[in-house]
């Protein structure tokens, strides 16, 4: 595979179908945001793009080690070398999407470690971009509130329980597509379609059926990638992914999945259209906090997995 399909492949493999605002860079630096005000920055962040580079290597050699999470059969041959070495460019808004969506997982834990490198690129820029200082960004993937799975990527302090807080909010798609009435009538209708689509966003079936019939690391990424979304769900896809049938596993996937999801909504909602208003898998939320910084620097930085250290959103 040629570098540059290679690259593309990887960057929808892990990341999901991203797709970013349209936008030009502005070259517009920290200091040219005026006050670090939400509309201001989330001005920035939609029409700025940047080129970030980052390693796959690290999510390798980490699978290489986990022996204890249950997942067999699947390892790393090589952790180390040009193959795993990635670069890729974008808006800031959609650099953040493809991260939160690349390093989302089951109860904070991503599914796989392969996005972690980007993760801290990702944050990199838009902080060499912005001033922190009283700021807050929170990129946010999640099929409905409170749902089980889901990815997040924190540039930023929180803001203090005693500030006034001003905040813009921006939306990037995930590549998945929105419900339809058909599937809003019951909750069993509703609960599919939101498996379907989490899933989907995991393990985009078009494009993880060409990683699974490439070489490695890709490859090796891809029968993981499954391997974990199997074991989380207590499910079997082993017959499917080494046939490259993605579809058939991801349906597998899907199935083990919605019983949880219909037990979620069923306690949360009242009603199939209320749960079906809060669905939100289709997209990313990037949403922008500001508050007068002047009692308070930048001493509280969002740990490395994006939750404040609190364990807060």
């Amino acid at each position: 595979m040629n570098a540059t399909v290679d690259a593309a492949v990887f960057f929808l493999l892990l990341g999901a179908a991203v797709l970013g605002v349209t936008a030009a860079d502005t070259g517009e630096s920290a200091a040219a945001v005026d006050g670090d005000r939400p509309d201001a920055v989330g001005t920035v962040l939609a029409t700025s793009t940047a080129t970030v580079n980052y390693s796959l290597a690290p999510g390798a050699r980490r699978a290489n080690s986990e022996e204890a999470d249950g997942v067999s059969g699947v390892r790393f041959e090589r952790t180390a070398g040009p193959e795993f070495e990635r670069t890729t460019h974008g808006s800031l808004a959609g650099l953040l999407a493809r991260a939160a969506v690349g390093t989302a997982g089951f109860d904070d834990a991503p599914v796989t470690h392969a996005r972690d490198d980007l993760r801290a690129a990702v944050r990199g820029a838009v902080a060499s971009r912005i001033s922190t200082v009283g700021l807050r960004v929170d990129a946010v993937w999640r099929p409905y509130p409170g749902a089980p799975v889901g990815g997040r990527v924190a540039v930023g302090d929180s803001p203090p329980d005693d500030e006034a807080v001003d905040a813009a909010t921006l939306t990037v798609p995930t590549g998945a597509e929105p419900l339809s009435p058909r599937e809003t009538r019951d909750f069993a209708s509703l609960s599919g379609a939101v498996a379907d689509r989490t899933v989907d966003v995991l393990a985009p079936a078009g494009r993880m059926r060409l990683a699974l019939r490439d070489d490695a690391p890709v490859s090796t990424f891809a029968r993981y990638r499954y391997a974990r979304l199997a074991a989380e769900l207590n499910v079997s896809v082993t017959g499917a992914v080494a046939d490259a049938d993605t579809r058939a596993a991801n349906r597998r996937l899907a199935s083990a999945f919605a019983s949880r999801v219909e037990s979620d909504l069923r306690a949360r909602y009242d009603s199939p259209e209320a749960a079906a208003a809060a669905v939100s898998a289709s997209e990313v939320r990037v949403v922008v906090r500001a508050w007068d910084a002047g009692r308070r620097g930048n001493d509280a930085d969002a740990t490395d997995d994006g939750r404040t250290p609190e364990g807060g959103r």
